[in-house]
């Protein structure tokens, strides 16, 4: 694809405190690879938090990961680029799409933009070009989430870091092991500034995140419990069921009107 490498690009992803995450996805697997690895992703403010070269798995674990950005190629065996963004979108995914296609037919680029896609790069990519798509999409995330970037959460800035990261990443499986080998922290000094700030521990801080995104989701009908429950982290619908109402004291359905 001919992506050139860059040497003495400033680094922006620090200066909003956390990277924005992006989903890659191109049944090409050596494209894919290229895509992660020779983009300057870190440098401009950017992790990539997945992969994936089957659009129909693509999917689910978009829905899983639930990144601030897509990536995606248009012609894809089964699922092409379209079709994948209108499922996605179905889902609730609040995500910003790029489309990096080989073809620029009239018709799927206007269907792609009438989805409210963000921008159409043509392969073969050139980092120059994708760096400039790569600064107005971290303008248009970092406007999405002010409140975020707006005021510190806390006095101690390397706790607001792991708090910014923990929101974006509640779906995942977060453990007080990866959160310290990630901002140089021990288990017992997490615990403490959750305490100290939050009067509470990782896990109850985690599922009050995943329960009130869950209860957002549910206000959208034609998505099945099970599904809000994958989408909040929660790999068992029935533990995800039961926590649900331990939190709310009511059941997801009830929620709903629905009954048991």
């Amino acid at each position: 694809m001919g992506i050139r490498g860059q040497t003495g690009k400033k680094e922006t992803g620090g200066t909003r405190g956390s990277m924005f995450s992006v989903f890659l996805v191109d049944d090409d697997a050596l494209i894919l690879e290229e895509l992660e690895n020779t983009i300057p992703w870190p440098e401009n403010g950017f992790e990539v938090v997945g992969t994936e070269a089957d659009p129909e798995r693509a999917v689910g674990r978009i829905c899983e990961r639930r990144p601030d950005a897509v990536f995606c190629d248009l012609k894809m065996p089964g699922v092409d680029g379209n079709e994948l963004i209108r499922r996605i979108k179905e889902s609730g995914i609040d995500a910003e799409y790029v489309m990096i296609s080989a073809y620029d037919d009239y018709g799927s680029v206007r269907t792609f933009f009438q989805q409210t896609g963000f921008d159409y790069v043509l392969k073969p990519v050139n980092n120059d070009d994708i760096e400039l798509v790569l600064e107005r999409l971290a303008e248009k995330l970092a406007a999405k989430k002010p409140s975020a970037a707006a005021e510190p959460l806390t006095d101690n800035p390397g706790f607001n870091q792991l708090i910014l990261y923990v929101g974006e990443h509640f779906t995942e499986k977060i453990s007080l092991n990866d959160l310290g080998e990630r901002f140089g922290y021990s288990k017992n000094y997490i615990c403490g500034l959750f305490q100290k700030y939050f009067n509470t521990s990782l896990n109850l801080y985690l599922t009050g995140l995943r329960m009130e995104q869950a209860k957002k989701l549910l206000e959208d009908r034609t998505i099945l419990v099970k599904e809000v429950a994958a989408m909040c982290g929660y790999s068992d619908y029935y533990h995800f069921f039961k926590v649900f109402k331990n939190h709310y004291g009511i059941s997801p359905k009830e929620l709903r009107g629905e009954g048991e």
